[in-house]
């Protein structure tokens, strides 16, 4: 029984090993047909050196900034500009190594991935940047919450993909196949996400143009040269939501391809449609960063300034107050307390115009 059994095991060893592709005895011969060769070419190190040598100075550059002039808010980017600058460096062992799944799998997840710290890094600037110039009533959502809404919606994506690209990386052809729908699912509802925050972008421009023009040319009338505008962070995040949506939509078509498809197995599409929208999206903040624009300590919202001025009108509705304003129903503007740094409700609306 035993030797019956130990016949039937080795048989079916003999079987696995037939059926199992054959390894080519030189990976460089012909990557495209070489079904361990995950990525169906040979990583160009030509390639990957340009695409690092604009990556990495602009990611160095990222980091000195916030040391040396502040905004910690740009972390995001920064910390996303450094791991796509990891996977891109694996691609030097994979040219050497075209069948290694573990440098395949630690490359793809790192370029993969990366974007998502891009696209939260854009969701915060935008909230900061409305609450710096007090224009918050203009965003389809609160200042206050547009930056919840839709890190909530970058970190379920990131997660669904993550998801996904480890199963994706399966040896198995069933969970790969699933991994692939389930990362393929993540980049859609992550590019769905993106276009409906770059409408509320695009929206916010317009409004902001055309009721508050004052606020719109601020800096112009004041004098100031064009690189100290705040409009060039409003030019840079325009291309950051552009790079992400040429970028995210690439990726979808891509996967919806499957893993032989086209896009997937020619390396100049990678180049062209992930990683020079990309950094031509993170580049900008180099040269115009943010932190000059937008200060440490915001102002509130326009919703905390309103909630705060109907808690001073209820304050002064008061039995008592002076001059008999409080028996005419309206309002004494004598006496109030302010929390320091804030105004009154009236000086606001009118400086807002001046």
């Amino acid at each position: 029984m035993a030797a019956r059994s130990l016949v039937l095991l080795s048989s079916l060893v003999l079987l696995a090993k037939a059926a199992a592709p054959v390894r080519p005895a030189d990976p460089f011969a012909d990557p495209k047909d070489d079904l361990y060769n995950p990525l169906r070419y040979i990583a160009s190190n030509t390639l990957t050196s340009i695409a690092l040598a604009l990556y990495l100075p602009t990611t160095i550059a990222l980091f000195f900034n916030i040391w040396k002039r502040g905004a910690k808010f740009m972390l995001c980017i920064s910390i996303g500009a450094a791991c796509y600058c990891v996977g891109l460096a694996l691609r030097y062992a994979l040219h050497k190594q075209p069948e290694s799944k573990g440098v395949y799998i630690g490359m793809y997840l790192f370029i993969v991935l990366s974007p998502c710290a891009f696209i939260a890094g854009v969701y915060i600037l935008l909230g900061r940047l409305a609450r710096e110039l007090r224009m918050g009533q203009y965003l389809i959502v609160k200042p206050e919450k547009l930056t919840k809404y839709f890190l909530c919606s970058d970190i379920s994506t990131f997660l669904i993909q993550a998801a996904g690209g480890g199963m994706s990386t399966s040896l198995n052809l069933k969970s790969r196949d699933t991994g692939r729908k389930i990362f393929l699912a993540g980049l859609a509802l992550q590019l769905v996400s993106f276009a409906f925050f770059t409408i509320c972008f695009l929206v916010w421009n317009y409004k902001v143009r055309k009721n508050a023009p004052d606020v719109w040319r601020r800096d112009q009338v004041a004098g100031k040269r064009w690189y100290r505008d705040w409009r060039v962070i409003d030019a840079s995040l325009t291309l950051s939501c552009v790079g992400i949506l040429i970028r995210s939509f690439f990726r979808v078509v891509e996967n919806s391809q499957g893993f032989q498809g086209h896009l997937t197995t020619t390396e100049f599409y990678f180049y062209c449609l992930d990683s020079l929208p990309l950094f031509i999206g993170i580049v900008g903040y180099v040269v115009f960063w943010p932190g000059s624009f937008i200060s440490k300590d915001l102002p509130p919202s326009t919703s905390d300034e309103e909630s705060h001025g109907s808690q001073d009108i209820e304050a002064n509705e008061l039995p008592g107050t002076t001059g008999g304003v409080a028996d005419q129903g309206i309002p004494s503007l004598e006496g109030r307390t302010h929390r320091r740094g804030s105004q009154d409700p009236l000086e606001q609306t009118s400086e807002k115009y001046l």
